[in-house]
């Protein structure tokens, strides 16, 4: 079974990549974990790709080591390492053995909420990180309707902590201090309205088992197209930040240990 990303996911990987540079530079990460290390109806295990490219030493948690191809095509594959545990909340690596310990789109799925962010935290020596789908955006209800439109049932968790205003709380209550909240992919559509999710659903593909093409590798290797830098520099512009929750695809906090 073969699949493409589409233009959207190809944007979200190339803001995304912008947007973990700068948190690279500005709190000095070098190694990084990233548990765990799946993909949101896209390729697994990519996410942490331009912090490798970036110099950081990154471990994937319960990844899909298909996806090492990406980074050795890149040249990279020396600073990735793909590893196994069979909880993420109780890990049994350790402790303090990461400078940042992150996860994207992930949190809401996961039935053990408060045990993954301790463990996150006990794993990390410095900063907890989690980017998460965002509620508030536009889109969020209309894919909402989608799923009950189509009779899908919803499969992408706990919806509360698709709120930025929610997850803080989350992290003050596991005592992280956010020390950064933004956004990132913020192009001019609404995400996501839910015909494609819906579409894989009824698809019945194990992900894990897809060959992925991923056209973002190519944006790397011979720089972006002309609409994908546009873009971003729309999503650059000084907008506050409550007025970019409405078009925001994702948010992000990032959390320093107490």
């Amino acid at each position: 079974m073969a699949e493409t990303e589409p233009f959207g996911v190809v944007y979200e990987r190339y803001a995304l990549g912008h947007c973990l540079n700068k948190i690279v530079d500005k709190y000095k990460i070098k190694t990084v974990l990233e548990m765990p290390a799946g993909g949101a109806k896209a390729a697994p295990s990519l996410y942490s790709l331009d912090l490798a490219l970036a110099g950081c030493k990154v471990t994937l948690v319960n990844g899909n080591s298909k996806s090492l191809r990406f980074y050795k095509d890149l040249g990279v594959e020396e600073n990735v390492e793909f590893i196994e545990v069979d909880s993420l909340h109780d890990t049994y690596l350790p402790s303090k053995s990461y400078d940042m310990v992150w996860n994207f789109a992930f949190i809401p799925t996961y039935p053990e909420k408060e045990l993954l962010i301790r463990e996150m935290t006990r794993l990390s020596r410095g900063y907890v990180s989690i980017f998460s789908v965002n509620r508030l955006n536009i889109g969020f209800p209309m894919h909402r309707f989608a799923h009950r439109y189509a009779k899908v049932p919803w499969t992408h968790g706990d919806i509360s902590y698709n709120s930025p205003f929610f997850l803080k709380k989350f992290f003050a209550r596991n005592y992280l201090k956010v020390v950064e909240s933004g956004v990132v992919d913020c192009p001019p559509w609404p995400d996501s309205i839910g015909f494609r999710d819906i579409r894989l659903h009824k698809s019945n593909k194990d992900f894990n088992c897809v060959d992925w093409e991923v056209p973002y590798i190519s944006c790397v290797k011979v720089g972006a197209p002309n609409w994908v830098k546009g873009l971003y520099l729309l999503e650059r512009l000084p907008i506050p930040l409550l007025l970019k929750y409405i078009y925001s695809h994702i948010f992000y906090l990032v959390g320093k240990k107490a």
